[in-house]
């Protein structure tokens, strides 16, 4: 998947704080959906290694569209069961089940369940800049695919996502205009596979 749902590690001093996790569930609860554009850098070793940008809409219960427009075409949409990856350049769809790994990954942090950002991360807070309010969460997986992930939020917005994955590339995500609990409906989160597209369907 050319797409990354992901964002590049912030050394900042943690703020020891015991009520860390409950402090994110409860603003994460408070997301019921929300969509806008994305903006996105991946570095390794200090060079870059891309940059995209599109548009996303994410709502509960696991449902995402997060569309590639820059600097190619992409589209990963997900109606909560199953998840499609159409790459137009390639003419190919790939159809697989929202497994347990795919449900962990940052994409789903705002539609996935809140109560349960406890059981699968490790949860503290560190200093922002600005105001801003930021969590770092490092996964309890043995074998996760990604090292740390922060979110920083901006009042009650979103702002960015930083993350290190499993090959130590760095990516942030910021967020741009973002509109909170709106009603998109089920049409975001549906997808059919354009006519003479190659499809790929993966079982669990």
């Amino acid at each position: 998947m050319r797409v990354l749902m992901t964002g590049l590690l912030c050394c900042l001093p943690v703020l020891a704080s015991a009520g860390a996790v409950e402090a994110l569930v409860k603003r994460l609860e408070a997301l019921k959906s929300m969509e806008g554009r994305f903006e996105q850098r991946t570095e390794q070793d200090g060079s870059r290694v891309q940059q995209a940008r599109g548009t996303m809409v994410v709502a509960r219960p696991n449902r995402f569209r997060w569309q590639t427009t820059e600097p190619f075409e992409q589209l990963v949409v997900s109606d909560g069961d199953q998840v499609w990856v159409h790459d137009p350049g390639l003419q190919q769809v790939v159809i697989r089940p929202l497994d347990d790994q795919i449900s962990k990954t940052p994409a789903l942090l705002f539609g996935g369940r809140p109560e349960t950002v406890g059981e699968s991360f490790q949860v503290e807070r560190v200093n922002g800049d600005k105001g801003q309010v930021i969590y770092r969460l490092k996964p309890r997986d043995e074998e996760p695919l990604f090292s740390h992930l922060e979110v920083a939020f901006d009042g009650k917005k979103p702002v960015s996502m930083r993350l290190k994955d499993a090959l130590g590339q760095r990516t942030r995500i910021e967020f741009r205009d973002l509109q909170l609990n709106t009603e998109p409906g089920s049409k975001p989160f549906s997808f059919e596979p354009p006519e003479g597209a190659d499809v790929i369907r993966q079982q669990r």
